[in-house]
């Protein structure tokens, strides 16, 4: 992380540029235990986030193809922030129970589409900052965790975009 990052590293506005998108923090070497721990935290909010969304998704779905697929996207974030909680346990830090706004932005989006939109730029940012953490980790159990929550993301991302291509 650069200097700023590493004051702020769970400060949702840092990620953000001037226009209001958001930004994957940069890493500059190995993350320290706080610095990881912060991180973690960022991603499960982040994470849980999403998850929210997906659920509010589900429940507002007209059809059964929809609400499988959004139940299918809250399914793997609950497995994510599980597995990051635990590794966070794991190391004596009690992991987040927030979401830093990103759920209340999304709802507050007035169209269905622009709700969508704003996911997919989450689970961007969120592949973005998993993809740049991952060659700074040390620990074997936390880089698979990532390399997971990759693989997650990715998934989820492609099932939201082939759903905004339907609108």
């Amino acid at each position: 992380m650069n200097a700023v990052d590493r004051q702020h590293a769970v400060s949702p506005d840092l990620h953000s540029d001037d226009h209001g998108e958001l930004r994957a923090p940069r890493f500059d070497g190995p993350l320290s235990d706080s610095e990881l721990d912060e991180l973690i935290n960022l991603l499960i909010e982040t994470i849980r986030a999403g998850a929210k969304v997906a659920a509010v998704f589900a429940c507002r779905a007209s059809c059964q193809n929809k609400r499988g697929m959004y139940l299918d996207i809250q399914a793997d974030a609950s497995k994510a922030i599980q597995t990051l909680s635990r590794l966070l346990k794991a190391r004596g830090v009690e992991p987040s129970d927030a979401t830093n706004g990103f759920f209340d932005r999304a709802m507050e989006l007035p169209e269905r589409a622009d709700r969508i939109a704003f996911f997919l730029r989450g689970q961007s940012w969120l592949l973005a900052t998993l993809r740049e953490a991952l060659p700074h980790l040390q620990d074997a159990e936390i880089s698979t965790a990532f390399t997971d929550c990759i693989e997650q993301v990715e998934r989820n991302r492609e099932r939201a975009q082939s759903y905004m291509n339907g609108l």
